[in-house]
């Protein structure tokens, strides 16, 4: 049904010194209180499908800092013990590892999945079983506070360190709009997924705030192999701007269609556009493309540094946001787990132990100072940036949390 990844350093002479058994949060448990125990933790993510250029880099992410961690001792001397499954981009396979990872592995927390459109299966699961879950890139409306639930309550387990749409598109919009000035704008919309209908609908309920008229918006289906009557439709209104929605490999051929067809205009979009792959495959036909993203490459945050040259060292390449997301999140478990005083003993009640100590984690992230919102979502930096026409990205603006 999966593929499965085991990621951990076990052997002997590694639990040295407690990693993360201090915090900015205030309190800690003893260095080596937990030696000889292993923190499970689960993630779930698109490694296949149509997530597949986000999956990897935030399984990469997690691997660094698992391996960082444990080779410095651990948490309070328990060794991580992270275990990856792909759950090829598909719904139900997602909500069936979560269920497993959660009832049968009897995982501490979770992480992922990799898209919104599982998220909507996986999140409330999650609460209900109240298993502390971390979204790492899921940036769709209701992810926090209310967990994708037909109810008003705010989940208590479900947090998320990926930067929103619902903040994402519009810093972009706002951006550009008083960079260039557009009047018009065409929309195209995959409509059969909840990342890409949620992009959509907030660009739809934010272009007119800057002065921008949407002249059409155009939906459709992300499996459609031949996507240029689409990409038609846009350019004969020759806009100034054209909205693009979708996930995958998706954007990048709706660039090149409409290169190929003339356009000459701006493409705007959202967390899609956000991974050295969709640049790569974007090429020449993306350059300019912008987006807003919660981690850029050359940020000068300390923490960011040392996380670059670390990626670097390990895999050859350059990490991007979902690589640093996903670095990132296992610092926030790390970290909250060193202050939660678990028993190893009470799945359910370290589980909410965890839960507890992580709405006050403090941490310094790629992404600089990190901490949780009050409705679990994030407090950090926005930067706005394009792609280079070459697989990277250059910075254009930096929003600093209010």
């Amino acid at each position: 049904m999966n593929r499965k990844q085991v990621i951990s350093v076990l052997g002997a002479g590694l639990v040295v010194t407690a990693c993360g058994s201090t915090s900015s949060s205030g309190g800690s448990v003893a260095a080596k209180a937990y030696a000889g125990k292993t923190l499970k933790l689960g993630a779930i993510l698109s490694i296949t499908g149509a997530g597949g250029v986000y999956g990897p880099q935030s399984r990469n992410g997690m691997q660094l800092a698992v391996d960082q961690i444990n080779q410095s001792g651990g948490v309070n001397g328990a060794i991580i013990a992270l275990t990856v499954n792909d759950d090829a981009s598909d719904k139900a396979q997602s909500a069936q590892l979560a269920q497993k990872m959660i009832q049968e592995d009897q995982d501490l927390a979770l992480l992922g999945p990799t898209l919104s459109n599982s998220a909507v299966a996986v999140h409330p699961l999650a609460e209900s079983l109240r298993t502390p879950i971390l979204a790492v890139s899921t940036t769709g409306i209701h992810i926090v506070p209310d967990c994708t639930f037909p109810k008003t309550d705010a989940c208590k387990y479900v947090f998320r360190d990926s930067l929103g749409e619902e903040t994402a598109i519009p810093d972009n919009i706002q951006s550009y709009a008083a960079d260039k000035h557009p009047k018009t704008g065409v929309l195209l919309v995959a409509n059969d997924d909840k990342f890409s209908s949620d992009g959509g609908t907030i660009v739809q309920n934010t272009v007119g705030t800057y002065g921008i008229t949407l002249l059409k918006t155009i939906p459709f289906k992300k499996a459609e192999a031949d996507l240029s009557p689409y990409v038609t439709q846009a350019v004969q209104l020759n806009p100034d701007v054209i909205f693009i929605t979708s996930l995958g490999g998706i954007p990048a051929k709706i660039m090149a269609e409409a290169r190929n067809q003339g356009w000459q205009g701006q493409f705007l979009g959202g967390n899609g556009f956000n991974t050295a792959t969709v640049s790569k495959q974007a090429g020449a036909n993306g350059k300019g493309a912008q987006s807003a993203s919660a981690w850029y490459l050359g940020n000068t945050f300390t923490s960011n540094a040392g996380f670059v040259a670390a990626y670097r060292a390990r895999y050859g390449a350059d990490p991007d946001q979902f690589g640093a997301q996903g670095y990132a999140a296992i610092k926030v478990l790390a970290d909250s787990a060193s202050r939660a005083n678990l028993s190893f003993s009470n799945v359910a009640g370290d589980r909410t132990k965890l839960r507890d100590a992580m709405e006050k984690v403090k941490i310094d992230a790629p992404m600089g100072p990190f901490q949780f919102t009050s409705t679990h979502d994030v407090h950090q930096t926005v930067w706005i940036i394009q792609m280079d026409g070459q697989g990277g990205f250059t910075l254009v603006h930096t929003i600093k949390p209010s």
